[in-house]
């Protein structure tokens, strides 16, 4: 059982400074306790038996599993676990994913301390809650949309346009490369349906219809040779 009137936190994210600070930060803040936290969002699900903890801030890019999967494996398994996305990308497309797989929330690490305890607290009482970055994202997108231009319409003229994100670039390179899925996966230690989701979203963004494709768009804007 939770204490009376406190909120535990339980924190994956496999960047151990960052998760460090964060537990020292959310300690001092009255109301709160941290139930733990784990660098390796594969370890931390194959053990998991039932969540001890009133709210769950995860990571979206981490190296052993995305947030998304992990999010979407313990909604599965447990529906009423709260989750709020905690990450450094503002892009709809991640948004979407994240509450698709059941988050209850997203807000960005660049977020103070106050709009992430507050974040945390209307999760821990069944609300949902946006960032404030991330509902100007929503508000572009729709705005865009009503426009009749969306963001995945518009020819990227430039790496950033693109909005690859490092793990996607590493694996373009490689695809371009001519690296096989199972190869890609041993070189980066992912699993290879990790491979394939970042390579079917790589497509997507490049607008590429094939592996030659690619390797064009690779060599087109500089990846290739800053490998």
């Amino acid at each position: 059982m939770h204490r009376m009137n406190q909120v535990s936190v339980f924190i994956i994210d496999d960047h151990k400074l960052f998760v460090e600070g964060l537990c020292s930060l959310l300690a001092e803040v009255e109301g709160f306790r941290i139930a733990g936290f784990s660098l390796n969002p594969v370890d931390f699900i194959e053990n998991l038996q039932q969540p001890e903890a009133a709210v769950f801030l995860i990571d979206i890019n981490m190296p052993q599993m995305s947030g998304v999967e992990l999010t979407s494996r313990m909604t599965k398994r447990f529906p009423d676990t709260k989750i709020l996305a905690l990450t450094m990308y503002d892009e709809y497309e991640y948004v979407e994913k994240m509450i698709v797989a059941g988050a209850s929330g997203y807000i960005l690490k660049s977020a103070s301390i106050q709009e992430l305890t507050h974040a945390i607290r209307m999760i821990a009482t069944g609300s949902k809650y946006l960032g404030s970055d991330i509902q100007k994202v929503l508000f572009n997108k729709v705005e865009k949309s009503t426009s009749g231009i969306s963001q995945s319409e518009a020819e990227p003229d430039d790496k950033t346009n693109a909005v690859l994100t490092p793990r996607e670039i590493e694996i373009l390179v490689l695809i371009a490369k001519e690296l096989t899925t199972q190869q890609i996966a041993e070189e980066l230690f992912i699993s290879e349906r990790t491979v394939e989701t970042h390579r079917k979203n790589i497509f997507s963004k490049t607008k590429a219809k094939s592996v030659i494709g690619l390797s064009r768009y690779a060599e087109k804007y500089g990846y290739l040779s800053s490998s």
